[in-house]
């Protein structure tokens, strides 16, 4: 840890000017953020494209977030956090800015750039975003700092998703980008002045540095558990089920506002496991976040089944809420757990893990619907999903997020050993 102090947890990281400020960044990254893929996909859509165009434009960021978050989490370590976010909302600011001006004049798959360009620039940010977390606030208070850049961007995806579609029902897809636009450029300036209070370290070289931080997660078989389970849910979840949901929407929810409002309500969803997270510390957090997790094969489900907007909505909101129940945890423990040397490296190679395979589901959910039909490959999303997030539960580690105790013997616990332990603990 960087700032092992402990503070009471009632107190609020609000309170400390430097956390605030990334707190305001955050916030207008993320309304950029869900506004391009939105408006690009229904731009896509009303030009007559299908399941693959969309699949093109999302595919691009899914990718670029592949290839560059490990170089990300490689700088959040050896460059100042606070410039490296700087430089990707500029980054982004000028994509956006430069496809305002040529969108017309481009085919429809090249507008895929746009997307894989600004995931390139937020693949660079998000290890700075969050091993600079830790070095803003006290020990105590993380989870709290956590819950609150959740907060802002769990209701900045409901802003944006609402405001994409908005835009280009009323306004066209040029509202939609000057919106991004101003949005990223805001963000670059809230972060101007912050400081790293953890000092950059300078290792022999970046493929030294890149094994440092793997070797930090393979020495924690619980955290390989969760990573994989992680990456089954993305490839064979949300892969899917972002694809067929604007045409499912298209064709039986309402059209694009219904695909913004079910979007929307992922965010929705996600406040109360904020504020729950925020104030409630189970002893066992990994049994609960990875229980609640099974949850988001509610999406593909309501989806299979037809159940009309008011329900598809309920259940994306309750899969919001497991998946935020679970990173906040999450997020916090690896916090805590990992050095803070390789903490940005750790973190990039979880999100790294979590969408190497999203390209794949993306490009896999066509030839699954042929074969299986858009139903069949919606049910077995769901029944993936659930069943990944269960299995993880039998690695030891897994139910509290850390390190399981060693035996007398100098092995670790095992599942049972543990379970047996804490029997009358309860949660």
């Amino acid at each position: 840890m960087t700032n092992a102090q402990v503070t009471p947890t009632r107190a609020s990281p609000l309170r400390y000017p430097r956390f605030l400020r990334l707190w305001a960044s955050q916030t207008a990254g993320a309304v950029a953020d869900q506004v391009l893929p939105v408006a690009l996909s229904l731009y896509v859509i009303g030009r007559g494209g299908g399941a693959d165009a969309v699949a093109v434009i999302l595919g691009g960021r899914a990718i670029a977030l592949v290839v560059c978050l490990l170089v990300g989490g490689i700088l959040a370590d050896r460059v100042s956090r606070p410039r490296i976010l700087m430089a990707a909302d500029v980054m982004r600011a000028g994509v956006v800015g430069v496809a305002l001006l040529s969108f017309d004049r481009l085919p429809l798959t090249a507008l895929a750039l746009v997307t894989a360009l600004s995931g390139a620039a937020e693949a660079l940010s998000r290890p700075a975003v969050r091993s600079l977390v830790p070095a803003l606030l006290p020990a105590g208070l993380l989870e709290r700092g956590n819950a609150l850049v959740s907060v802002v961007q769990r209701s900045a995806m409901l802003i944006g998703a609402l405001a994409g579609a908005a835009l280009i029902t009323g306004a066209g897809l040029r509202a939609a980008l000057g919106l991004a636009g101003v949005m990223f450029a805001l963000g670059a300036v809230f972060v101007l002045g912050i400081p790293d209070l953890a000092s950059p370290t300078m290792q022999a070289g970046v493929l030294a540095d890149a094994a440092e931080g793997l070797q930090a997660v393979r020495r924690r078989p619980w955290v390989l558990a969760v990573m994989a389970a992680v990456s089954v849910q993305l490839l064979a979840g949300t892969a899917p089920t972002l694809i067929l949901l604007p045409l499912i929407a298209q064709d039986r929810l309402g059209g694009g506002l219904a695909y913004a409002v079910v979007l929307g309500c992922l965010a929705v969803g996600a406040l109360p496991a904020i504020a729950l997270a925020s104030r409630w510390r189970p002893s066992r957090p990994g049994m609960v976040s990875m229980l609640a997790l099974t949850a988001y094969a509610l999406l593909p489900t309501s989806l299979a089944f037809a159940l009309g907007l008011p329900l598809t909505a309920f259940c994306f909101a309750l899969g919001g809420f497991a998946v935020e129940l679970y990173f906040i945890y999450w997020l916090s423990a690896l916090q805590r757990t990992i050095p803070a040397a390789v903490l940005g490296k750790a973190l990039a190679l979880d999100q790294l893990s979590a969408f190497a395979l999203l390209p794949v589901g993306y490009a896999l959910t066509g030839p699954a619907v042929a074969v299986l039909g858009a139903q069949g490959t919606l049910i077995a999303a769901a029944v993936l999903t659930a069943a990944a997030c269960v299995l993880t539960l039998l690695v030891p580690g897994v139910s509290r997020f850390s390190d399981p105790p060693r035996r007398a013997d100098g092995g670790l616990a095992t599942a049972a050993d543990v379970t047996g332990a804490d029997s009358t603990s309860g949660w």
